[in-house]
Order: structure tokens, then sequence, then C-alpha cells
């Protein structure tokens, strides 16, 4: 039902985001962890500066220098796709050699792409280098040092609502599957939920729901649609209010969010017409809820339901600018089936660098009408086919 956005076509300006300025090298080195979620180590990141998508950046482990070309090329597509006409390499790794090296090829390959090079830096993560000043003054050569926790950038980040984990496995394990005692509160909710599906929709047994045929999905659809979006209005609006800065926290909407709830979603989100209606409401200014919302469900689902709902975690993640939890999504997703399709389209955005300014949600009119509701002037009305 949907399509990503041609990605060469220019992202919209956002004036209302949230803006984290650099004052200084050691706030462009603190602002790397806050945009990742996460305090990379032994990774090259490129973090452009000027350009179409200033603030844009792209990280990839960092590699043995003999594969240094490769990950040059793949980095200078990615800072000319966007549209960068001056960034930043940085290396954060405690292995000197390599991270100089490596620094430089990507340096060298950046400027013959004809994008400028504001600076090549190294850090160990209290110490920087700049492999392009010689001046002893402000650049000795044992380093200079700095406090990432410490700079105004963190400050204001923190003052935002942004969350940086220790380390990628931190990050990873904010999406991991439900394990040790929540597991039997999920799994009686699960029963519950599925129990009660199998008898609205008249269902045999609960293999039909798990397995629906065309028709039973087309049966189904707008039973589901009308619960879930009900939820969903719910849940969001006990999140508090949406938009641009939104800064409810995740604890917020974790405790709004019942294992029932999580049932629930899970359960009438694996048609896929009422999935697609929960992912037609996202949009790019209100992602941040949608990606702490679907996150406590990602974190309590069980299967069989799980792709929909990582799917959708996913894709939140991705519209939210969150491209680091997005890929830990698809990680966990990678494991429950490689070839979901709309992990496959979030997976395909972030190896193409796609903006997620460029995204224009699906109209919720044609959402409600393929899941079998009429739509007029995109509402809808709960009780039969009555419009509204």
């Amino acid at each position: 039902m949907f399509a990503l956005p041609d990605p060469d076509a220019p992202a919209p300006t956002r004036p209302d985001r949230p803006v984290l300025r650099v004052r200084s090298t050691a706030e462009l080195l603190a602002l790397v962890p806050v945009t990742l979620g996460f305090e990379p180590a032994e990774s090259l990141v490129v973090v452009a500066t000027a350009g179409s998508q200033p603030g844009f950046q792209t990280r990839v482990d960092l590699p043995e220098p003999r594969a240094a070309g490769a990950v040059a090329d793949q980095v200078v597509d990615a800072v000319v796709h966007q549209g960068c006409t001056r960034v930043a390499v940085i290396a954060f790794s405690a292995r000197p050699r390599t991270a100089e090296q490596v620094v430089l090829a990507v340096g060298e390959r950046v400027r013959a792409s004809g994008v400028e090079v504001l600076d090549l830096l190294r850090t160990d993560g209290s110490r920087y280098w700049s492999l392009l000043c010689t001046d002893p003054r402000c650049c000795p050569s044992i380093g200079t040092p700095y406090d990432p926790l410490a700079t105004t950038l963190r400050a204001e980040a923190v003052l935002a609502g942004r969350t940086v984990a220790p380390d990628r496995a931190a990050l990873a394990a904010r999406y991991a599957a439900v394990s040790g005692a929540a597991v039997g509160p999920a799994r009686a909710a699960l029963r519950a939920a599925e129990a009660d599906a199998v008898a609205v929709l008249g269902l045999r047994g609960t293999r039909q729901l798990r397995r629906p045929s065309i028709r039973a999905v087309s049966a189904a659809a707008p039973l589901g649609a009308v619960r879930v979006d009900a939820l969903l209005d719910a849940l969001l609006a006990a999140a508090g209010p949406g938009g641009p800065g939104w800064s409810g926290g995740p604890e917020r909407v974790a405790a709004a969010v019942t294992d029932e709830h999580a049932a629930t979603l899970s359960v009438w989100c694996s048609l896929q017409p009422v999935r697609d209606l929960a992912w037609a409401r996202m949009t790019r200014a209100d992602a941040a809820r949608h990606l702490a919302l679907w996150t406590t469900v990602s974190q309590r689902v069980l299967p069989p339901y799980e792709r929909a709902v990582l799917g959708l975690t996913a894709f939140a993640a991705w519209l939210s600018g969150d491209g680091a939890s997005a890929w830990c999504v698809l990680d966990r997703c990678a494991e429950v089936d490689r070839r979901y399709p709309m992990a496959a389209l979030v997976a395909d955005a972030l190896h193409r660098c796609v903006s997620p300014d460029a995204w224009k949600p699906f109209p919720r009119a044609l959402a409600l009408e393929a899941c079998g509701l009429p739509a007029a002037d995109g509402g809808w009305s709960p009780r039969g086919s009555r419009r509204v």
C-alpha cells in the first residue's frame, strides 16, 4: 500500500524542529552520540555541517585500513546523495593507527567528490586529535582533552528529552523480545486477545486467526480497524500532546500501555489492512510519540505476531530520524522473517539515506476504505457504516 518517496526530491524544511547548535569541536563530537542514540565505539562517522541536510550523519563500523576504500565509497555516495557540501570525518576508536589511516582515506575520497572537508578527527572519548591542523597551540600531539557530558550541547539534549545508551548493544536491548517474569502476563494477555478475536469473528479456532484466509482478513478488517483506531487514540492521548518537540517520554507511554493493550494491537495489526491503518496515522511531526508507543508494544509482543509490530516500530524509528534504533529493530525482525516487506522498505530507506522529511503519509481515508470502512472528509463512525 505504501511506497518510499523519491530520494532525489528536495526534502521540505522543518523550522519547527528542535535544533542543537554546535559551537566547538568538543560539541561536534558530543553531537554524534546524541543523534545516534548511543555512545559509538570503533566507529567511523561523517557529519554534514553544510548543504541541504545540515546535521545529517552516517555511521559504519570502523573497518580495517585495507577495507577503507570500500567504506569511503559508501560514505561518499551517502553525503553526495544528501546534498552535503561540507562534512567532518570522525573516528571513535582506541586504535590510533587504524583510525587515522581510515579517516585520511575517507577524507581523500570526500574531497575528490567535490565535498569540502571541515576536519578529520580521531577521538578516544576523552581526547581528540585533528589530522588537518598541525599547530601545537590548538592541536597538541597529546590530543585535546574534552568531556562530552559537560558540553552545553549535551545539556540541551537532555533538556530536549534525548537519551543516549552506553553502547549499541544497550540500544538494541530496548527492542529485545519479552523475557523473564514478563513472559507470563504477556502470554496470558495474548491468549485473552486471541480468544476475544476468535469469538467476535466467529472463527473455529486460533489457527484461523494466526493464518487467516483472504476472505477472513476482509471480514475481520473493519472490526479490527475500529478497535485499533480507538485504542491508538486513547494511548496517544495518554502520551500527552504530540507534535514537534514532544517530550512526554517513553516512560509515560510505557505506563499507559498494558499487556492487554499490547496484545490487542499485536493480534489485530497482524491483519495487513489494520496494520496499514496504524501506519497511516504516523506523521513526521508526531513520529516520536508513535515510536514510544510501538517500542513499548514491541517489548511485549509474542510469536507469531512480531512482524507487524516490529515493522511499525522500525518505521516509526526511521520517521523520527532515529536510524540507529530502526536498524536495531530490523535486526530483531530479521530473526523472525527476513523477507517481511515492511521491514525491507525501511531497510531500503536507511540504505539509500532517504530523508524522513520526504515522507508523505498515505491518505487516511484510503486506509480506512482498505479496511472496509466508509470515509468522508477523512472521518468515519465506529457505528456500522454511518458516515460522519
